[in-house]
């Protein structure tokens, strides 16, 4: 999740064309919950650039609105998604930029015009805007990332992208050690909460969703208590857990349509603390219930995705060494001919999905 706007976005030289030198594969979203699979001419290298070729990537929850929402609905609508990445000036929005959207990769360096990186090297490559689903990326130095040797395989070390934005929420943090934490949503960024709390030495962790695969696995990496917020009313069961006290900090790890924001307000005490993580849609964001976060006097944290080089390699650090076990995460891995297909896996949370592997080497 990155709050750069589509206004902002450098000239990338991916288009469709003919007469290049050299094509590669990208998908494209050329309609509501439709893929397909495209060549493009590769971007020249300029000064200090690196290219990367994908071997894994991974989806996230701020790809989901591309896929999943009718982008042309909202433009019609005079709505937007919320993530700005969109151009709905045009009066025909499908079909979407081709690349978008994916930002979770890693690969070998292919070629490079850095003096930082060589031929051959394993980096991280963080997309501009989440233009990342080419076989190839081409980006400046300073967008790449070394990652270490490791036991771990590469699918565990991809998971340093996400991890590597809880990390820099995390600076904003107060100490969490012997505190009560509640993390709204156990999908992949709560279940990565759980784990950074217990390694952290939170006194106890509470995990909240909907899904019961999700709360099982909310327990494995780390949560104490979870709750089914489909079968229990969850402010009772906060208060019966806390003895009324309340969590004296909420992760709000949900985001979207949900106005979750407005239920981690519900729980924290009075003087607690609120992450909000969770990117809100567009439509929601005056639905915030400042008011009552005022009343009790909540200090509130905000964290938008992550460019701090220390927090992506401190990331890698920490899963290459198991000081983080993240591995039971990967619950699935597709090759990228099967885009379509791990889309819909990920974004419709079928087959117990939490982390969805596009692997570019199958």
């Amino acid at each position: 999740m990155y709050p750069e706007t589509i206004e902002s976005l450098p000239e990338l030289h991916y288009r469709s064309g003919s007469g290049s030198i050299r094509f590669v594969r990208a998908v494209q979203i050329t309609g509501p919950r439709r893929t397909e699979i495209v060549e493009v001419d590769i971007p020249p290298m300029k000064p200090r650039d690196v290219r990367i070729k994908l071997q894994k990537t991974c989806l996230c929850g701020s790809d989901i609105p591309y896929f999943d929402y009718d982008q042309q609905w909202l433009s019609d609508e005079g709505k937007r998604s919320p993530y700005g990445h969109v151009n709905y000036e045009r009066e025909k929005v499908y079909p979407l930029p081709i690349g978008l959207s994916l930002h979770e990769c890693v690969g070998i360096v292919e070629e490079s015009a850095s003096n930082r990186f060589k031929e051959g090297d394993f980096v991280l490559g963080l997309p501009f805007h989440q233009y990342g689903f080419f076989e190839y990326l081409t980006l400046p130095e300073n967008r790449v990332f070394s990652l270490p040797e490791s036991p771990v395989s590469k699918e565990e070390i991809l998971l340093a992208q996400p991890f590597g934005t809880l990390l820099y929420a995390w600076r904003k943090m107060p100490d969490v050690a012997g505190k009560t934490v509640v993390v709204l949503g156990q999908g992949p960024i709560g279940l990565m909460f759980n784990a950074l709390l217990k390694q952290k030495g939170a006194a106890a962790v509470i995990g909240i969703d909907r899904l019961k695969y999700r709360l099982k696995m909310g327990r494995i990496v780390g949560a104490n208590h979870t709750i089914n917020a489909t079968e229990t009313d969850v402010l009772e069961a906060v208060s019966e857990l806390t003895g009324g006290v309340l969590a004296d900090i909420v992760i709000e790890a949900i985001g979207h349509a949900e106005l979750a924001i407005n239920q981690a307000i519900e729980l924290v005490r009075v003087d607690g603390v609120l992450l909000a993580f969770g990117v809100v849609d567009h439509d929601y964001q005056d639905q915030y219930a400042l008011g009552k976060a005022f009343m009790k006097n909540t200090t509130i944290h905000h964290s938008v995705g992550a460019k701090d080089a220390g927090d992506f390699i401190e990331a890698a650090r920490m899963i290459a060494e198991r000081e983080i076990d993240l591995k039971p995460l990967l619950t699935h891995s597709l090759p990228f001919d099967e885009a379509q297909r791990a889309y819909e896996l990920f974004v419709d949370r079928q087959d117990g999905s939490i982390k969805v592997v596009i692997d570019f080497e199958k």
